[in-house]
Order: C-alpha cells, then structure tokens, then sequence
C-alpha cells in the first residue's frame, strides 16, 4: 500500500513539472501550437547593422540566389538594421527580384499542415517605378523555376494574390469586391489604394511612405489565403482586400508548391522597411500575452512578443467580412487541469490494481 501511494505521490509531482516546464520553456525548446499559437516573430529590436552577411547571421535568415539554384534570379538588394526595422535596398540601376529566407521547410512544417496566418509591417520608401513592392511569400520551394504563392501589394496601390508554378502565374482571387489588382475606381467596385487611403487608383506612388500592416491568412482547406491591409498612418482598422475566387480550383495550385518555406522578396527597383513579422496557428488574433520572453542582444530562432495590446480584429470597411476566431489563448489545459488529470490517472490505476 505505501508503495501505491508513493507512486501516485510520483506522478503528481511529476505533472507539477511537466507544467512548469511547458509553462516556462523559450519558444524554441516548447512545442508551438501547445501552449500559445504565435511560432515565430521577430520586431528587429536589435543595434544598426549592415551588411548582408552580418544580417543573414543576425537573424538565422539566408539569401538564395540562381547561382545556388534556389531562387530564380541572383539577388542585387543590400540589408540592414535602422532603427529597430528591417531595411531593405534594392531601388538602383541593377536591381533585380531578390529573395532572402526566413523560415525553411523544417521550421514551417507544423504551421503549415494547419491554418495559419502570417502577418508584417511595411513601408515603401522609394522605387524604379510604380509596379514594384516588397512582399514575404509563403508555401516557398527551392527552385530556379519559381514556385511559390505571392501577394505583392505594389506601391501604386493595387497588388496581386497569386500562385508561381514553374513560372507560370495563376490568380487567387477574381475581379470584383475583393480583386487585388483593381485599378478602377469608377465601375463600383474598389481599388486596394481606394479603401485604405481613400483615394482614387491614379498609377502614382499613393503608398509611398505610408506605415502599413499585411495579414495574410492561408487556410488548408480553402481555394487561396486571404488579405487584410491595416493603413496605420491613418489609423484605420483591418480591410479585407483580397480573398479566394479567382481560376484556381480547390484540387489544384493551393498549397501544392512542393515548399512551405517563407521568404522575403524585393520585387524589383525598391527600397523599403519590414517590421513585425508574426507567424500564428489560426486564423484570429495572436495570443500575445502567453509569449513574454526576455529581450536579447542576440538573434534567437525566435524572439519574444511585444509587451502590446492585440491589434484591433480585422474589419472591412465599407464591405464587412469579419475573420474567423480561433480560441488558441484558451486551447490549453490549466496549471489546476493536469494536477487533476494526474491525480485522478493515478487514482484509476491504484484502483485497477486493487
């Protein structure tokens, strides 16, 4: 009998700890998804630094290039750190498509096989012309060829949500309320400058300089990610822009690169910031306050949340399409939930023993 009870003794202490080791692990040691839902972020809370080799180092990021045949042309854009913000320059007489990696296949695998959504900030600050746009693409495969999905949001306002298969470009999305690539503000429907500035579609730079955030949401069982674009210079809320039904079908392009992998590009003659990317499970808010870790000088695989409020849920304006909510905050089993699931497992067993 001493024996029986010893063990359950055992098991529930044993659970004490286990909790607090989920409770307290840094991100990289815990399960993503278990405890919170954010798996990556990074604010780029860090010294000026520059050049590129400092900067692959400082992040864990790596550029691809033609030359090791994983990106379709050989990078020409140089990076820094301004200012706690991702500067990237590519605006000059030889700029090209450039592509840089932020998370590999490995990393992206368990976000990937669920709904998730990838969300940044970007500023465009100067350009070769009005078509050209700094965007982080998702569902990346290594590839000369071009396989990967896009939603490049060009400074003139519009943009396109695509799919790169071998080269070739299918639309998500399909002209109407919601088409990405609207360029006329006269026939009814919007352009994306149209609802986040309020101003016509003109061919101009109408996003230059403007602080803007993207949320992408790519859901596994739909026909193509969803976007939302926050004017944060306005000080607007969320405006869907683009969403699925385009000439993609469901059986075909969607999540069926061959890559998961997420990757800056520089499309093109562009200069501009990028801040606060956030990868999350689910396809609502971020469950910010269940990832509180302590700054560093030194660029984790992931770094810490920031210590703000969660950003406004998305809406559209004039058009509402509210995103779906998922419980990630309280998905998990409370500190009083595994003690008592412990102590009542040990409790059965004693009495199976019996």
């Amino acid at each position: 009998m001493k024996k029986k009870i010893f063990s359950i003794i055992i098991m529930i202490l044993t659970a004490s700890v286990l909790l607090s080791a989920v409770s307290a692990a840094p991100r990289d040691e815990a399960e993503p998804g278990k405890a919170y839902n954010v798996v990556y972020y990074e604010e780029f809370n860090y010294e000026n630094t520059t050049g590129n080799a400092k900067i692959e180092k400082l992040l864990g990021w790596k550029i691809l290039s033609k030359s090791d045949k994983n990106a379709v042309t050989d990078p020409t854009a140089t990076y820094s750190i301004k200012d706690g913000r991702l500067y990237i320059e590519n605006n000059k007489v030889n700029g090209k498509d450039s592509y840089i990696k932020i998370l590999d296949d490995v990393h992206m695998m368990s976000t990937w096989m669920s709904d998730y959504t990838l969300q940044y900030d970007v500023t465009l600050t100067s350009n070769g012309d009005t078509s050209r746009y700094l965007a982080i693409l998702t569902d990346y495969k290594d590839s000369t060829a071009g396989f990967y999905h896009s939603f490049h949001l060009r400074i003139n306002g519009s943009a396109n949500n695509q799919a790169r298969m071998n080269g070739t470009w299918s639309t998500f999305d399909a002209p109407g309320d919601y088409y990405a690539a609207d360029q006329d503000d006269s026939d009814g429907t919007s352009s994306i400058a149209k609802k986040i500035t309020g101003k016509n579609f003109n061919g101009n730079s109408l996003l230059k300089d403007l602080d803007l955030t993207v949320r992408i949401v790519c859901e596994k069982l739909d026909i193509g990610p969803r976007v939302y674009i926050r004017n944060n210079s306005a000080g607007g809320d969320f405006v869907l822009v683009s969403r699925a039904g385009g000439d993609i079908p469901t059986s075909s392009s969607y999540r069926k690169t061959g890559g998961m992998s997420l990757v800056l590009k520089a499309g093109g003659k562009i200069n501009g910031y990028i801040d606060n990317i956030v990868v999350y499970k689910g396809t609502g808010e971020p469950c910010w306050e269940e990832i509180k870790l302590p700054e560093t000088t030194e660029a984790p695989e992931t770094t810490a949340a920031p210590e703000t409020e969660p950003v406004t849920e998305p809406t559209t304006d004039p058009v509402t399409e509210p995103i779906t909510e998922e419980n990630g905050c309280s998905a998990t089993v409370g500190t009083s939930g595994i003690l008592t699931l412990a102590i009542a497992a040990a409790f059965v067993m004693l009495k199976r023993k019996r």
